[in-house]
């Protein structure tokens, strides 16, 4: 064999060594990451693809928390007492939602009017004077009415009490915000439970966005 080509030989089986080993490693991977992207790693340019569709073997998905529901149960023989899962909760909110705001009572009036989209019958709304020189001393605060969807009254605790001009009562509806996704239960390798950390159900649908990491 003349010597360069025992060169080019010995340079081929240099180069096809360590490629050869990489692909025996990515073949005897687990389910967790395909095989071709273990492959082409090195020369990835593109997006990656994630296993997302509902399956009994799926690392990732779209589950939908619904209205009036706490909780979700996701099935998945992937997840483990000790995975790791990270959320993106995308919710889709009614225009001019609020949960929190001022609002004023006219001068010589005992009772203002709250406008938003989040308030429903039995929610809990915190109240409280802005302006305590312009009411009459001790004079506390009371959810008069609420319309669903659209508003609630604000008034005084008898209803009766008018006020002077400039007074300002500061609300906000507990648990009505859009935060505070956590994992419930695991139950290992079958399914988990997704939930408002809270444990109260929302008026609203949200997707949430999650992708399994095994630990090592």
């Amino acid at each position: 064999m003349k010597p360069i080509h025992a060169a080019l030989m010995f340079a081929a089986a240099l180069i096809a060594a360590p490629a050869a080993a990489y692909a025996s490693r990515a073949l005897s991977c687990g389910a967790g990451t395909p095989v071709i992207e273990l492959l082409f790693r090195p020369f990835l340019k593109g997006p990656l693809h994630t296993k997302a569709g509902s399956a009994a073997n799926q690392w990732a998905g779209l589950t939908t928390l619904g209205s009036g529901s706490a909780t979700v149960t996701v099935s998945t023989n992937l997840v483990n007492s000790d995975s790791i899962l990270i959320f993106s909760p995308h919710v889709a909110l009614a225009a001019g939602w609020s949960t929190q705001g001022r609002t004023a009572i006219a001068s010589g009036l005992a009772l203002g009017t709250a406008s938003t989209p989040a308030v429903y019958s039995g929610d809990v709304i915190g109240l409280a004077w802005e302006s305590p020189n312009a009411i009459t001393s001790g004079q506390a605060l009371r959810v008069d009415s609420i319309v669903n969807g659209i508003s609630f009254a604000i008034a005084t605790s008898n209803g009766l009490t008018t006020v002077a001009s400039g007074a300002v009562a500061m609300w906000k509806i507990h648990g009505k915000d859009p935060v505070g996704i956590k994992v419930n239960t695991i139950s290992d390798g079958g399914r988990f439970t997704l939930g408002w950390a809270d444990g109260i159900a929302r008026p609203f649908s949200t997707t949430v966005m999650w992708e399994m990491r095994p630990t090592k």
